[in-house]
């Protein structure tokens, strides 16, 4: 680091190299936006008015594509998630609209304030989802039809379209910040479109006079203004919202002079190139933003089907290897692995998603992804499996470099699987805001990696800033022993100086792991080592330095922990987040080590009980 970069404060710092790594797009979409934002806002123009009148009068739409492919989706659905769906939307109904595990109470059940509705204490997320008309959601994917729903559900849910068309307008104050964020209209145009589809397909028996015609206005205006409006500041998995959006509006509104079609698959077409890397993981490296657009282009081929449209043989290809490579993810307890930033509950789960891309015809069959070849694992998630469970090693980047925002320095950490059980999770999200506990949960101390001092090896900050990255390096042997070998050392421009190698060796029935750590910081700092527990496994450090995980009944043994090179081990309390909102105290094990000159070098057996589970082996053809 130069010292003119040393003396400026970290968030100087991290501003200023994320603004170095923008795209041009991202630079002139925010430009773009903030000037829309503020300026536009205070022109003596009605926007909102300019989108009504650029509404045809009569509008011909076509719903038996979305129809179609709502069946195909609510078909591949466990009924455990249907249920959910179901218990949700009534709750929903009801006035108790509950998004990120926090709950508003809605006086009106059927006319929320769309502005001052009691969420200001909460995330903006929060706001965003009831924009983005999410529990309309959860009653058309839990509820065949609307006959098969509750009569309050659908006159509820009928009631807030009627609410927002009339009180929502386009162009006051901060509107690009809050109910016209272009993500938030991307998920209400798909969400109204499908509302459309589920609400009158096949007959207007029972529809409410007007609903028809404000909903198809409704989505219309939203059309128009997301073409206006396409996220190329923000980038990464929104471009995708956009493109899908913008997509179904095309195939909802096949005789309008709009081009809405092409521009979405346009989108979808150089997002996925881009977005999708040659393994078929996608970039953000999130397993749950990984499903959710793997979600995504699975609906667009599913429409395009239904619509008797020939899909490009590029959807088809990206579709394919995305799947192939969530399918590849699926741990043994078929929950996703919460790297980066994931949770449960925001996706669909894993299993409803894989189910839904074979009903599409994407099947288990499809070229798997190579899990033994470097050369296939340009993600960076390596399997090491073992007679008695599986451990999943990050030998990946963080992520894009243009793209900060959903990236951890979670390098080289592992998780694992013993008997199907979670054993050793990563620390997930609990929100998106800038506080102790999102800097926890991108730190290196929330990951099953190694930590010098205090330093983080990439510098990180606020709710997404991220400063100078490196990467590493990676040879895997996928032979028998399975052998991962990753190392990478902190950026010349870092606060951070050292160079950590973790090998990873698996064989029948245990995992070795070595870690060496060397540079300035490491004779300077003690390394720790750290292994943060699933909350329901008890840790107990025995005389010896062995440690013993058991289930939380403290009765059946899971795994033996043998700690070698340490100068103390010790356990503590620290708070794993599952979902948003949900904090859950867990119990971690700190492997402590030097400082010295020179390397140093310590490290652990993992050895899972003897009598315990055998963990299903997958073989070459599930790989």
């Amino acid at each position: 680091m130069t010292e003119m970069t040393r003396m400026l404060p970290a968030m100087a710092r991290l501003y200023g190299h994320t603004l170095t790594r923008l795209e041009p797009d991202q630079v002139l979409g925010m430009a773009e936006r903030t000037a829309r934002n503020t300026v536009l806002a205070r022109l003596p123009v009605d926007f909102d008015e300019r989108y009504d009148d650029a509404v045809p009068e009569r509008l011909s739409v076509a719903t038996a594509p979305l129809e179609a492919d709502l069946d195909v989706l609510r078909g591949a659905l466990f009924d455990s998630t249907i249920r959910s769906f179901q218990w949700r939307s009534r709750r929903a109904a009801h006035g108790e609209v509950t998004f990120l595990n926090r709950t508003v109470q809605f006086d009106s059940p059927a006319h929320p304030d769309w502005y001052d509705h009691g969420a200001d204490g909460y995330p903006l997320l929060w706001s965003l989802k009831l924009y983005a008309f999410e529990p309309l959601r959860w009653a058309i994917l839990g509820f065949e039809d609307p006959q098969a729903a509750p009569e309050e559900v659908v006159a509820v849910f009928d009631q807030w379209i009627q609410d927002w068309t009339d009180s929502v307008d386009i162009g006051r104050p901060g509107y690009l910040r809050s109910a016209w964020t272009p993500w938030a209209v991307s998920l209400r145009t798909q969400t109204l479109a499908r509302y459309l589809a589920w609400r009158t397909g096949g007959s207007q028996e029972g529809v409410p006079e007007g609903l028809s015609e404000a909903l198809v206005g409704e989505i219309y205006r939203n059309s128009l203004f997301l073409a206006n409006h396409v996220e190329g500041d923000v980038g990464g998995n929104h471009l995708v919202e956009n493109g899908l959006a913008l997509l179904m509006a095309g195939l909802l509104f096949p005789d309008t002079d709009e081009p809405w079609f092409s521009t979405g698959r346009s989108i979808l077409g150089r997002t996925g190139a881009k977005q999708f890397l040659p393994d078929g993981g996608h970039y953000e490296r999130s397993p749950m933003y990984h499903t959710i657009v793997t979600t995504r282009y699975v609906t667009a081929c599913s429409l395009l089907a239904a619509s008797e449209r020939t899909a490009p043989t590029w959807l088809t290809a990206m579709t394919k290897q995305a799947v192939a490579y969530l399918r590849y993810l699926s741990p043994p307890d078929e929950r996703l692995p919460l790297y980066n930033d994931a949770v449960f509950g925001q996706s669909l789960p894993l299993t409803d998603c894989l189910r839904y891309a074979g009903a599409v015809g994407f099947r288990a069959d499809d070229r798997p992804v190579p899990s033994h070849s470097p050369m296939g694992g340009e993600t960076g998630y390596y399997w090491l499996d073992t007679d008695h469970g599986w451990l999943l090693v990050d030998g990946g980047p963080v992520g894009p470099s243009h793209l900060p925002g959903h990236s951890h320095n979670d390098m080289l950490s592992v998780l694992l699987w013993v008997g199907g059980q979670r054993v050793l999770t990563d620390t997930g999200v609990y929100e998106y805001a800038d506080n102790e506990r999102r800097q926890y949960a991108r730190s290196v101390a929330g990951h099953n990696s190694v930590q010098v001092g205090e330093a983080e090896p990439i510098e990180i900050g606020g709710k997404y800033l991220m400063g100078a990255r490196t990467e590493p390096t990676v040879d895997y042997e996928g032979s028998d022993p399975t052998l991962f070998r990753g190392s990478y050392e902190t950026a010349a421009s870092a606060p951070a100086s050292y160079r950590h190698d973790r090998t990873v060796l698996a064989s029948d029935d245990w995992w070795l792991i070595r870690d060496e750590l060397s540079g300035p910081d490491t004779e300077t700092e003690p390394s720790v080592s750290r292994l943060h527990f699933h909350p329901e496994v008890g840790v107990t450090v025995e005389d010896s330095g062995t440690v013993r995980a058991t289930d939380g009944d403290d009765t059946s043994a899971l795994l033996s922990v043998h700690p070698f090179g340490v100068s103390d081990v010790r356990t503590t309390t620290t708070e794993y987040f599952p979902e948003f909102g949900v904090a859950k105290e867990r119990q971690t094990l700190e492997l402590e080590a030097g400082p010295e000159s020179g390397t140093t070098a310590f490290g652990y057996l993992l050895a899972p009980s003897a009598g315990g589970h055998r963990a299903p082996r997958r073989s070459d053809e599930d790989r």
